[in-house]
């Protein structure tokens, strides 16, 4: 309050002190006081009814001292502090903020001070136990107490922590705060509660203008100046004194302390949860009855709370502001000014309803023992509430209302008949509850089924019937988004259903395929094909544990590290991808071990070495590679010579053919590498013809086809290549006619268009070059746009602008191809950015500098020739020093210590 109205608060006081206490409030209504005025008039005639215990001397005489004294403490000294300014008033002390001066560090902090005219043994005593409680209690939630002492008149002092922050129920509207934010805020308050009560200290007086939160967000509770330390040292009148003052808040204080019962810690748990209600509903549960004390004394012992939800219903915006009532004391005068709304738009009645309602409700109930039992447990339960988990808190049934009305009432009932059938009336209503409790588990059980088979409808039905109709992309991505909601809601629910647990993983598996499989048609959303995956990866390894020697739980994880092991792979995360396709073929290998007959178990088993073996192959660790495609290959050949019409053995038998000779031409084996390719090319021509609707086989002869053209150009026998690589377009472009949303479809596109661009250059006809690069350009943008985290199109478009960069400077445009060659060093920047040990994207900036440095001695701009070819032997270095390095890297940088040398002979 501020010190100008002291004067005016004593001519108040002293006629109110001269009426009859029953006229007492009628005299102050009519009085026309500000609201701090008139809470500070009540809480100092509260003292005139305890004189006689505590002082011989009147309220006016208690407080004539300081109300008389109008001069400022601001710049004075206070022991080691200097007052800056006043930052609360109240009847029995103030509190300013001070800095330190005494040299030692510079420090604010909140200075309390004892009113001069309360120095009595009495408070000091009290004063003394407040600052021996702050001492206790070493909390990152709790105002920590920085010193103490005594003035020069021997005034006690207590300098605390200042917490520069707003009061929560302030900081959660200004901020707008969600539930679950407010919720989490909340929670910290609750730890530091526990923490005091656990040091055997409670607070007595929490509100929420005693819990300031930071501008970071952190809640420090504040004021324990009518804490209670429960220990028999300090059970004396002196502290029971303090609490018959009434200066608790009764807007938030329990009902046994109004009743000037025993207090407890379910004291604090009570007004915790007036301080919850209010910051979920933006008001306090009786405040319609603030405006008088008896009539907020009698809600607050007599009335029960409403739920929270309701008070949101009942009064959404804001507390009305039409009247300020004269309410207790300053504080109820500031919860009751007007609110903004924000409050309103950031919870809804619909997001408390329920476990909150409940919760707060508990807390709120009138016998301490069917409270919580302590803050942690109402943290715990809102901790469960934010996890979707059961909580303790149960409804406010018929039966204990009416058990209730018979207790207050007893004297009125005027039989035990009539308690008799009020207990009749409850076991009626309970068995009620537990009727429609039944019927709404069944309705709940038939929705439940219903979104499981909506869900499986989804992805089992609906997306394989348009994943291949032009134009869906956009209803795949509808299908996925709204699949993954179903599951996601399917997944709360699930509980320990084995049977559930294991459709859930199949479902997400299959989103995650439609998501980003590389092996399957694909919307190419790889981020969230591996947050699907992974969601079931969690199911399949639970499923293992339940079941260590299951062949089929073993597998199924198996299908699941595979998948994420290729998306790994293609995204240049070797690491990862390495551990995760190993962990996949030991757990192939145990079931082939369980079951060595099973065709499907061996099968399984080739290709996750196949697989396994594109992490070495990628990192330049051929030998290595060769030896897990060797591995597979065997296993493929047995179940060949078994099953030789079975299309995965005979796609999979191929495709290693192909591996082997890739692999082989890596190892600089050109003749092994040929054949082992025309192997492959006409095995999986022969599979197309058994199998023409198959779409893996197609994709595989296409891929075989383009890498054959590459040896062809190679051999420098550009018109078969050519051919080849047309072959291996026409491949491509009927499975974008047949998958035309297919992210891997449009890919094969980008890949086929790029590498008959460079045939194109070697056959001198730059025209048809350049148009595929650009068609390979064009494809890349489209999506890098739908997906523009997916480093796998940063890579692509980063070796298709270096291949262009290079045929239009073989050309002899070298005018284009700095800038196209510039834009290949961007892209697989961004790739390595993101994982600077893609050796991949460092083979080609490692070319592409080189290519740059040619270019730029093309046209006797040394400086940047050589800044370039610096780069590229940089790059290249970094290969060597991981072992990553191949032949072919050995001879550029020999060729480009050849160019740097004769740079370095022009420039002498």
């Amino acid at each position: 309050m501020d010190s100008k109205n002291w004067h005016r608060v004593k001519a108040v006081l002293g006629e109110a002190l001269e009426i009859a206490p029953s006229s007492r409030m009628a005299f102050l209504d009519s009085a026309g006081l500000a609201a701090d005025m008139r809470a500070e008039i009540e809480t100092l005639i509260g003292f005139e009814d305890e004189s006689a215990d505590m002082m011989q001397f009147s309220a006016v005489e208690f407080s004539k001292d300081f109300i008389d004294d109008d001069t400022p403490l601001t710049g004075r000294q206070v022991g080691p502090y200097e007052v800056i300014r006043e930052l609360g008033l109240g009847g029995m002390g103030a509190v300013y903020l001070a800095t330190r001066i005494d040299g030692k560090f510079k420090q604010q902090v909140a200075l309390k001070l004892l009113k001069r005219e309360m120095n009595t043994s009495a408070l000091r005593r009290h004063f003394e136990q407040e600052r021996e409680i702050l001492a206790s209690l070493d909390h990152p939630n709790i105002a920590r107490l920085l010193d103490a002492g005594t003035t020069e008149d021997n005034i006690p002092f207590i300098a605390m922590e200042y917490v520069d922050g707003l009061p929560i129920d302030e900081f959660c509207d200004k901020g707008g705060l969600d539930v679950h934010a407010r919720l989490d805020l909340f929670r910290q308050v609750c730890a530091a509660v526990e923490f005091a009560h656990r040091n055997l200290v409670v607070h007595r007086d929490l509100k929420p203008s005693n819990v300031l939160v930071t501008h970071d967000g952190v809640p420090k509770l504040l004021d324990f100046g009518i804490s209670k330390i429960l220990s028999k040292n300090y059970e004396n009148a002196d502290s029971a004194t303090i609490t018959r003052m009434g200066v608790m808040t009764p807007s938030y204080a329990s009902p046994e302390q109004l009743r000037q019962k025993g207090v407890t810690t379910l004291s604090d748990v009570y007004s915790l949860g007036v301080i919850l209600f209010e910051l979920l509903s933006g008001h306090r549960p009786f405040e319609d009855r603030e405006h008088d004390l008896r009539e907020i004394y009698d809600a607050v012992i007599e009335k029960e709370p409403i739920p929270p939800s309701s008070m949101i219903e009942r009064a959404p915006m804001t507390r009305a502001a039409a009247s300020e009532p004269a309410s207790a004391n300053a504080e109820t005068r500031r919860q009751n000014a007007p609110r903004t709304g924000r409050h309103a738009a950031a919870i809804s009645s619909q997001s408390v309803r329920g476990d909150l309602d409940n919760i707060v409700l508990k807390a709120l109930r009138k016998e301490p023992e069917r409270r919580y039992a302590s803050a942690g447990n109402l943290s715990d339960d809102i901790h469960r509430h934010l996890r979707g988990l059961t909580v303790s808190a149960r409804p406010n049934t018929f039966g204990y209302r009416a058990s209730k009305f018979a207790k207050r009432n007893r004297a009125g009932v005027a039989s035990a008949a009539i308690i008799f059938l009020a207990v009749i009336a409850g076991i009626v209503a309970t068995l009620w509850q537990a009727s429609v409790a039944r019927a709404e588990r069944a309705r709940a059980e038939r929705r439940f089924d219903d979104v499981r088979t909506l869900a499986n409808s989804f992805l089992f039905e609906f997306s394989p019937k348009i994943e291949n109709l032009p134009g869906s992309m956009p209803a795949r991505q509808l299908l996925v988004t709204r699949a993954l909601e179903y599951l996601d809601n399917l997944s709360q629910e699930a509980g320990g259903d084995a049977a559930l647990q294991s459709e859930l993983a199949t479902a997400f598996e299959k989103v995650g395929d439609v998501q980003g499989n590389p092996d399957n048609p694909n919307i190419g959303d790889l981020k969230g094909a591996l947050a699907s995956y992974e969601k079931a990866l969690v199911i399949r390894r639970a499923q293992l544990a339940a079941d260590p020697a299951g062949g089929d739980a073993m597998t199924n994880l198996a299908n699941n590290l595979e998948v994420i092991g290729n998306i790994n792979l293609n995204g240049g995360e070797y690491d990862k991808s390495a551990a995760e396709l190993s962990e996949a073929v030991v757990l192939r290998e145990s079931v082939v071990a369980q079951r060595p007959n099973d065709v499907a178990a061996r099968t399984s088993l080739a290709k996750a070495l196949r697989v396994s073996g594109f992490v070495p192959f990628y990192e330049s660790e051929n030998a290595k590679a060769l030896e897990l495609f060797n591995r597979a290959f065997a296993i493929l050949e047995g179940l060949k010579r078994e099953n030789p019409n079975d299309p995965t053995v005979g796609y999979l038998h191929a495709n290693v053919t192909l591996d082997i000779g890739d692999t082989y031409g890596y190892l600089d084996q050109p003749e092994i590498a040929h054949e082992r390719i025309d192997i492959s090319v006409a095995e999986l021509a022969a599979e197309r013809q058994k199998h023409p609707n198959d779409n893996r086989i197609r994709r595989s002869h296409m891929i075989a086809l383009m890498k054959r053209a590459l040896y062809y150009r190679e051999a420098v026998d550009y018109a078969d290549a050519l051919a080849t690589m047309n072959k291996s377009l026409e491949i491509a472009e009927l499975g974008l006619r047949n998958e035309p949303g297919s992210f891997q479809a449009k890919r094969d596109l980008v890949l086929v268009n790029k590498q008959r661009a460079v045939i194109y250059k070697y056959l001198e006809k730059p025209r048809e070059s350049i148009a595929d690069f650009e068609r390979a350009i064009a494809i890349s943008q489209g999506l890098k746009a739908d997906d523009p985290g997916n480093m796998l199109i940063w890579y692509d478009m980063g070796g298709t602008y270096y291949d262009m960069g290079a045929s239009q400077f073989g050309l002899g445009d070298t005018k284009s191809a700095i800038p196209t060659l510039l834009l290949a060093i961007e892209h697989c920047g961004e790739v390595l950015k993101k994982n600077p040990a893609h050796n991949q994207a460092v083979r080609v900036t490692a070319r592409t500098h080189d290519f740059l440095g040619d270019a730029y001695s093309t046209i006797r701009d040394y400086p940047r020739a050589l800044e370039n070819f610096r780069a590229s032997l940089g790059h290249y270095n970094q290969l060597k020093t991981s072992g990553k390095s191949i032949t072919q890297d050995d001879k550029a940088i020999a060729l480009i210590e050849e160019a740097m040398a004769k740079i370095e002979v022009k420039g002498k």
